[in-house]
């Protein structure tokens, strides 16, 4: 977050030095008449008896918007980015970050590559993915990736062309010698083409999971690596960003009245949890105990 901030504020003198050249290069180059910001006289309020506050108002406009705008923008910026990207939440991010094709390829030239905590902490969230069946899965599909890439697509030349050649005739082979390598020497400069064309379509998106998982889907390959096919469905369903949830259908309104405007936001997801999930029938007994073990007056009133 230091280095984003250091950036954000070298990069705003910058901006604000190219917009001034270009603003005076425009004025310069304008007919129109532009009437320059002007610098309102500050306000100064009294200062009452004890008060230690030093109220300096900020004079210059672009001061005032560099305050007041931009620092404020990459305020909440930043505090986004540490509530969104955790200690807690980047871990699995980590190791979602392995199944994109450019760790792939590189797990697949060497397989030493791979890390030793790998999977760890994606495991520890979604419980339902063996580690070391995944480790196992993605080890086997990095070593045959390149099998299951020249598979997805039916290639240019099906057969061999050493295979082909076929006559009874001695004066006819050394007739069509020349022949022959001229079409061997453009059958391999097309399988050249091909593998160039394969290596650029490799190239595009290699952080991304999605040619992977289609790759998964293509190929059918569900069943042969379930583990790791539970991994890339996770990864490419999971959102970039998140978004606050509106507050105006009606269980929220039944729940959150003007009575309980100071309810916090653990407590009134749980409230909503108990009205909107009916059909679960929590115990009763333990709900009652675990209530009064907060305090001996509800100890005294709740356990008889």
């Amino acid at each position: 977050m230091d280095i984003l901030l250091a950036t954000s504020i070298w990069s705003f003198g910058s901006s604000l030095f190219r917009a001034h050249t270009l603003t005076d290069n425009f004025i310069n180059e304008s007919d129109t008449d532009f009437i320059p910001l002007k610098n309102i006289r500050p306000r100064r309020v009294p200062i009452k008896a004890g008060e230690l506050m030093q109220d300096d108002p900020i004079v210059c406009p672009i001061k005032k918007f560099e305050v007041e705008t931009y620092n404020a923008v990459i305020d909440m910026t930043l505090n986004e980015l540490s509530d969104r990207f955790e200690t807690t939440n980047i871990g699995p991010l980590k190791d979602i970050a392995l199944l994109s094709y450019r760790r792939i390829q590189e797990v697949h030239n060497d397989p030493t590559m791979l890390p030793k905590d790998s999977f760890i902490e994606l495991c520890e969230v979604y419980s339902k993915i063996n580690r070391d069946c995944l480790i196992s899965e993605y080890m086997q599909f990095c070593k045959n990736l390149n099998e299951f890439e020249n598979n997805l697509n039916l290639p240019k030349f099906l057969h061999d062309v050493s295979n082909n050649k076929s006559s009874n005739d001695e004066d006819e082979n050394d007739n069509n010698d020349d022949n022959i390598s001229m079409f061997e020497l453009n059958t391999y400069d097309d399988l050249n083409e091909t593998s160039n064309d394969n290596d650029q379509r490799a190239i595009k998106n290699i952080g991304s999971t999605k040619k992977i998982f289609q790759m998964f889907c293509t190929a059918n390959l569900t069943s042969c690596f379930p583990n790791l096919y539970v991994a890339l469905k996770l990864s490419v369903t999971l959102p970039i960003s998140s978004c606050s949830v509106e507050r105006s259908f009606s269980k929220l309104k039944l729940i959150k009245t003007k009575l309980r405007t100071s309810m916090l936001q653990d407590r009134l997801e749980n409230l909503m949890k108990i009205s909107c999930e009916k059909d679960l029938n929590p115990i009763v007994d333990n709900i009652i105990l675990s209530l009064a073990g907060k305090s001996s007056s509800l100890c005294k009133a709740l356990v008889y």
